[in-house]
């Protein structure tokens, strides 16, 4: 998991060349190519859109930003203030067993908060990156990134 981090970069390419009418068409039997290229080199500006949806959500969703704070604030106390193991009825329970507490949890009170709109507005973003990412042709660069990172991962191979 922490190779993918490593090899993949986020870059925010300039927004008229990612928005520019002109270069959207509807894709013919090269989808796949067009798709794949498209998400490794606007990859950054996906991320913006979806964070930027995401955000919007939460601030417009008082609830579900009162479920948030406070979850982090649990998260915070739990997980910083006092990382340690607990002994809960004779058990023990690991850091780990923590975090899957704490994460399901943390859906349950976010879905109760929020109900299908997190859902809905993540979906819609998620969509929205899917149809730019089949729409847009593909330019130069973004066809010479996407063979220099397939070059890169077959070197990754070996």
């Amino acid at each position: 998991m922490a190779k993918i981090f490593e090899t993949s970069s986020l870059t925010v390419r300039p927004w008229g060349e990612f928005a520019e009418w002109g270069r959207f068409s509807i894709p013919d039997a090269q989808f796949r190519e067009r798709s794949e290229t498209n998400l490794g080199y606007y990859s950054g500006n996906y991320a913006l859109i979806v964070g930027a949806v995401l955000l919007l959500t939460l601030f417009t969703n008082y609830n579900l930003l009162l479920a948030v704070l406070v979850l982090a604030g649990i998260g915070y106390y739990v997980f910083v203030v006092q990382p340690k193991t607990h002994v809960v009825g004779g058990f023990r329970v690991e850091l780990l067993h923590q975090v899957a507490i704490f994460a399901i949890v943390s859906i349950i009170v976010v879905y109760k908060s929020s109900g299908l709109t997190l859902f809905y507005t993540t979906l819609f973003s998620l969509l929205v990156v899917l149809a730019h990412s089949l729409a847009r042709k593909r330019n130069t660069n973004a066809k010479i990134n996407n063979v220099v990172n397939k070059a890169k991962d077959f070197a990754n191979i070996f």
